[in-house]
């Protein structure tokens, strides 16, 4: 769960002033009160030097208009010492209400937080959209409640679901009906399709606050920045993260059921979809990924890295592509492990870059493996890589030679 702004401590009433920073009223008015004499003894002596010192003299006695002048004087001091006091009460007084309207504020916040959560729990999927579309709200009036909703948001994802639609292939098939669609009781049946747009509503939630225009561009009103997210687990569907740019993000074991699209994202700390399924296909077009990435044991269909820069290192390893796989213009700036992944259907590495070590320890490629105009650093390591497709030799990369395309073992060396 996020961080959150710790409530203020109750105290006595004789010590209240103490939570809202404040000095007590004695202390404040002797410490304003003193501060005053001190200023008007040194403008004093201040005038005496500037002027000059007098001589010393006879003392002469007041007449009438020198006693009225020196009450004048006597009373103003008085009604300068009185302003001084109410004016440090009237701040008092001031700093006690904004402190009183805060904490009103933040009471309602938490009651509107409380009712929200509650509604999501609702037997009807009505009920339910309201209490995402009223978390929205308050994280968006309320920043230091925008970790928490999320969090929320995403435990509302990571509970079971079950889509309506069958898959064929992968793909879902928006043109069924659910299979346990029953006309006496309509209510029943459309549960699971009203479900799916409750969960629709809460991903488009969260790919509304995540956005951002451009890098280089101020980020929009809605954006809610430093976010972590947690979907371990979730059920997505046809999931949208375009552009997006959480902190944090892990999709442990995910479901991606449709298409997934994250073209553009930018996460600025690790990122991890360990065992995580993709039954259709899925794009990161240009995505960049500051942290470690974590791509192990996940099962893709069609996918695309193209134009993916990967700022630390990148785990593939035993990762399964049951359709193509592209690479083009991908940057490693740091290790890659591609370690016994499975490519069922053709993979190209073409202009692909790798900053340091990469390794296809064991790799099966069933298609064409392509890593054309592709640069190493360092010597890549296919150590038992099998290409099963008969190839020419140019698909292995650039002054590298498969000896055996097909066969159980590939070795391959250097060229000339």
């Amino acid at each position: 769960m996020g961080r959150r702004k710790q409530t203020p401590e109750y105290r006595p009433i004789k010590d209240a002033h103490k939570t809202l920073g404040l000095w007590s009223i004695r202390r404040a008015l002797t410490f304003a009160f003193t501060a005053a004499v001190v200023l008007l003894v040194a403008a004093w002596f201040l005038l005496l030097w500037l002027l000059g010192s007098p001589t010393h003299a006879e003392p002469m006695p007041l007449d009438t208009k020198d006693v009225l002048e020196l009450l004048k004087l006597v009373f103003a001091l008085v009604a300068g010492v009185g302003a001084l006091v109410a004016l440090v009460t009237a701040y008092r007084r001031q700093r006690v209400d904004e402190a009183a309207g805060e904490r009103a504020e933040r009471v309602q916040a938490h009651v509107e937080y409380g009712q929200a959560v509650e509604l999501l729990g609702h037997d009807k999927a009505a009920v339910r959209l309201g209490g995402l579309y009223s978390l929205e709200r308050l994280a968006q009036d309320h920043p230091y409640y925008r970790q928490t909703v999320t969090d929320v948001v995403c435990s509302y994802l990571r509970m079971p679901f079950k889509s309506p639609f069958t898959d064929h292939g992968g793909q879902a098939d928006r043109s069924r009906q659910p299979d346990d669609h029953t006309p006496h009781d309509p209510e029943t049946s459309d549960a699971p399709l009203q479900e799916l747009q409750v969960r629709l509503t809460a991903q488009r939630l969260l790919k509304r606050h995540l956005t951002i225009t451009s890098p280089d561009q101020e980020p929009p009103p809605t954006y809610w920045g430093g976010i972590n997210i947690d979907l371990t687990g979730a059920h997505l569907v046809d999931f949208e993260f375009t552009h997006c740019r959480p902190r944090e993000a892990r999709f442990l074991e995910a479901h991606f059921n449709g298409v997934s699209v994250f073209d553009g994202a930018h996460f600025d700390g690790p990122v991890w979809f360990n065992r995580a399924l993709f039954s259709g296909s899925a794009s990161f077009m240009g995505a960049r990924f500051s942290g470690i990435t974590g791509f192990f044991k996940v099962r893709f269909g069609e996918t695309s890295f193209d134009l993916v820069n990967f700022g630390e290192i990148a785990m593939f390893a035993m990762s399964h592509f049951n359709g193509n796989v592209e690479f083009f213009g991908a940057h490693f700036e740091n290790d890659a492990f591609f370690d016994n992944i499975h490519c069922k259907g053709d993979a190209s590495f073409k202009n692909a870059q790798f900053g340091r070590q990469v390794h296809f320890r064991e790799a099966r490629f069933g298609g064409t493996a392509s890593f054309e105009e592709a640069h190493f650093r360092d010597e890549p390591d296919f150590a038992e890589a099998v290409a099963s497709y008969p190839n020419d030799d140019h698909v292995w990369p650039r002054c590298w030679r498969a000896q055996a395309i097909a066969g159980d073992a590939a070795q391959l060396t250097r060229c000339s």
